[in-house]
């Protein structure tokens, strides 16, 4: 697919229009170094609006522009781009940042609060349940789009509430009335959504219990990926399938049964430590990635009959 890089003119309109609303936003920003693959190209325009009527006045801009624009998180569920200038990128900043507890064990938490500092400091101030979350990196809205989980625990089973902007209007839903699923919810189909804040309610626990919780998933995650961090994580989905003793079978160990562990293309390797993941040994690029992801696909697909689904997002247009 053809991409269409917006004109230097959109550009300039729009900068125009940003500081004309006084409103927060950077020039060519290097995306690599937002994202935990380390893959992106430069960005001329990233808007950083701080509030909920900041977000509204920037996509006003947008709508009126007529300025596609795409929401960056913790970019570590994310293959960025080699040219992201098709497109504006929003991270939001200011009070998205932070969290609150409300009362005892009810915390709002902020969309753009990085995870694992945000959910380690909530246990450790004497709280069960989300531990599992400080072992998940990005931001908490990122967490919500993929109803991000581990070890036995999703997010979604401790949300009390997701605020969130869509067609200019402020929704706050209980889980209930959010579409969701494992690694899924509505918010993936909803592009248009924003996620805001998130409410949830968790129970004292013991302090000592609590710490060696948050220390044994620690360690475990340490110990199940590869050295090298820069990557998005895994890959693929597990596509919830069993053999005759039904056992799961896992994505990487269809991708291992078709040989592809430790394949590179360019600097983009499927990993020999994890092959559900892949990573990048320095200089990779975003096609070099997706060339795997289709190799992986295609040959799992011919040797076992099971198309894996991704789990990583592709950011702008990829490859």
């Amino acid at each position: 697919m053809k991409v269409t890089s917006l004109s230097t003119d959109q550009y300039l309109d729009l900068k125009r229009q940003f500081q004309l609303h006084k409103l927060p936003f950077k020039e060519d920003v290097d995306l690599s170094i937002h994202c935990s693959f380390k893959i992106g190209g430069v960005c001329p325009v990233v808007a950083e609006p701080e509030s909920t009527e900041q977000i509204l006045e920037t996509l006003a801009i947008f709508q009126k522009l007529e300025i596609p624009w795409k929401i960056l998180g913790g970019g570590t569920n994310v293959l960025i781009s080699d040219h992201p200038n098709d497109l504006v990128v929003v991270r939001l900043s200011g009070a998205f940042k932070h969290f609150v507890e409300l009362e005892e064990g009810v915390f709002k938490i902020g969309a753009a609060t990085n995870t694992t500092p945000v959910f380690r400091q909530i246990s450790l101030f004497g709280y069960t349940g989300a531990e599992f979350l400080s072992t998940i990196p990005g931001w908490t809205g990122g967490a919500v789009i993929q109803n991000a989980g581990c070890y036995g625990g999703e997010l979604f089973d401790l949300l009390t509430e997701v605020e969130f902007l869509r067609d200019g209007e402020i929704f706050r839903l209980g889980p209930a009335d959010i579409k969701h699923g494992y690694r899924t919810t509505e918010f993936l189909e909803r592009k248009d959504s924003i996620i805001l804040s998130i409410k949830m309610k968790l129970v004292k626990g013991t302090l000592s219990e609590i710490e060696e919780s948050l220390k044994d998933k620690r360690d475990r995650r340490n110990s199940s990926q590869p050295k090298n961090k820069r990557s998005a994580g895994s890959m693929f989905k597990n596509p919830k399938i069993f053999d005759e003793s039904q056992k799961e079978i896992k994505a990487w160990q269809l991708i291992d049964k078709s040989g592809l562990r430790g394949l590179y293309k360019g600097s983009a390797q499927i990993s020999p430590e994890h092959c559900n993941f892949i990573v990048n040994t320095g200089g990779a690029k975003a096609s070099d990635v997706a060339y795997l992801v289709e190799v992986v696909q295609e040959k799992v697909k011919k040797d076992s009959g099971v198309l894996l689904e991704r789990e990583v997002e592709y950011f702008g247009s990829v490859p």
